[in-house]
């Protein structure tokens, strides 16, 4: 069975562009699951991915370039321009307050982190630094490793702050605000770090070893290493984007997405083939229902939903009896159905397999009036040839809250089976199956709406 999990959707976060291509910087998963998408023209926030139009996105804050998301002490978020002025937010009151870190130059910040009172500051170009949480004290500009002012990432962990820069990757355990010395030291195998992730107590770190062959390395105490290799293309790409799902699976990006195991030790990889159009990821984020949305340079939005990948109790027997149909086919779809139901004969019609033209209303159950002639046309065959029996499959746009659209897709089908049954065709005759998205006829945006739809198949 194709499932829709295994591919990845486009999401339109602002219609009025000619293209709807907005670049993606940062997506932030706030506490309710709530998705902040930070854009090169504003945040986006989306409360939950719809069967059909994928997101209903509302716009937040000015339209301005936004780089960072961050969650901050005392129920605050950072909203963090490229310009490098924070916008910072109050969560329960939604009020706003600005701090412009102009001592950057006009320097990338590449991450901020928070410890006790301090702010951790790193940059592309120049530097890392560090300053109270208190608006008005100075900054102080931190060494890591002399002439080395391109810090990709920083991280704390086990009592120490990492830094992972383009010379290596290093750590000191002089972390207070107060130290005006920092003693880092290097981790030897590593010539430079790319992006680190600190997950149940394990440090996570993409950088290149010294071959400069791109590496994954794990430690739970800085001393011992376990060390990964890197899918075939991600060996002189090493993504500077990494997350986790609840099963423990290492997401990572760059010119494609793709999937580390870390029970099989094996990689999975999402390309062009499987929805991902892009070839520059900006940001990656996995939120608490496991869909993982990646944000790109120059072709938006994408996310993968997560759908349950085993078939109900109920679902398995629907599969057991359609494979006992032999030679299941689609009817040919030319014709009428009228035309069709009456040049088919009825010997050869069984086991076969026909989409009716029945649309319905975005995440509703309803048949749309017009489509209302196809049944009629379906309950005269049926009425004439009262020994076929016939199974309603009912489904749904691959998108949204895979729970919710197994609902919607069993409710369709039952609507299609009452509509008949007001039509005078026995219940026993009539049996229905719902499959959600999970079996989907497009991924294309423009038709979407042919997903939501009703199969019927003829059995004896």
């Amino acid at each position: 069975m194709f499932l829709f999990s295994q591919v990845f959707l486009p999401v339109e976060l602002d219609t009025t562009l000619s293209d709807g291509k907005l670049p993606v910087h940062s997506i932030f998963i706030g506490e309710d699951n709530h998705k902040w998408i930070g854009t090169e023209k504003g945040v986006y926030q989306i409360e939950e991915v719809t069967e059909e139009a994928l997101v209903n996105a509302n716009e937040f804050l000015p339209k301005t370039s936004i780089l960072h998301i961050k969650k901050a002490p005392k129920n605050k978020t950072w909203f963090i321009t490229y310009s490098n002025e924070i916008i910072i937010v109050d969560n329960k009151t939604k009020k706003q307050e600005k701090q412009n870190f102009d001592f950057l130059k006009g320097k990338i910040m590449s991450n901020v982190v928070f410890l006790s009172d301090a702010i951790w500051i790193a940059s592309r170009g120049n530097g890392l630094w560090k300053k109270s949480s208190s608006q008005n004290t100075k900054p102080t500009k931190v060494e890591v490793e002399k002439n080395d002012e391109n810090i990709n990432d920083i991280a704390f962990f086990g009592g120490m702050l990492w830094t992972a820069t383009e010379t290596g990757l290093y750590y000191t355990k002089n972390i207070a605000l107060n130290d005006k010395k920092h003693k880092f030291k290097s981790v030897s195998d590593f010539t430079k770090g790319n992006k680190m992730k600190v997950y149940k107590n394990q440090l996570w770190v993409l950088g290149y070893d010294k071959k400069d062959k791109g590496v994954l390395k794990t430690t739970k105490d800085g001393k011992k290493w376990t060390t990964y290799s890197l899918s075939e293309s991600f060996e002189y790409q090493v993504p500077n984007i990494m997350s986790f799902d609840s099963e423990g699976n290492l997401w990572v990006a760059a010119d494609r997405v793709a999937k580390f195991n870390l029970t099989t030790k094996k990689w999975t990889e999402f390309g062009e083939k499987q929805g991902f159009q892009s070839r520059s990821a900006l940001s990656l984020a996995v939120d608490k229902n496991d869909n993982i949305w990646v944000g790109t340079e120059g072709r938006g939005l994408f996310v993968r939903v997560n759908y349950p990948e085993k078939l109900t109790a109920k679902e398995e027997n629907t599969e057991q009896e359609i494979e006992m149909i032999e030679n299941l086919e689609e009817l040919e779809e030319e014709k009428t159905i009228s035309e069709l139901l009456q040049t088919e004969k009825v010997e050869t019609i069984k086991g076969k397999k026909l989409k009716l033209k029945v649309q319905f209303k975005t995440a509703k159950a309803d048949i749309l009036p017009e489509y209302e002639v196809e049944l009629n046309e379906l309950a005269s065959f049926m009425e004439k040839n009262q020994d076929i029996r016939i199974l309603i499959e009912g489904h749904t746009a691959p998108i949204g809250n895979a729970q919710k659209n197994q609902e919607l897709s069993e409710q369709r089908a039952v609507e299609v089976r009452n509509y008949l049954i007001r039509k005078g065709i026995s219940q026993n005759r009539i049996r229905t199956v719902g499959y959600g998205g999970t079996r989907p006829i497009t991924m294309s945006r423009e038709q979407m709406k042919e997903n939501r739809r009703v199969e019927v198949i003829f059995v004896d």
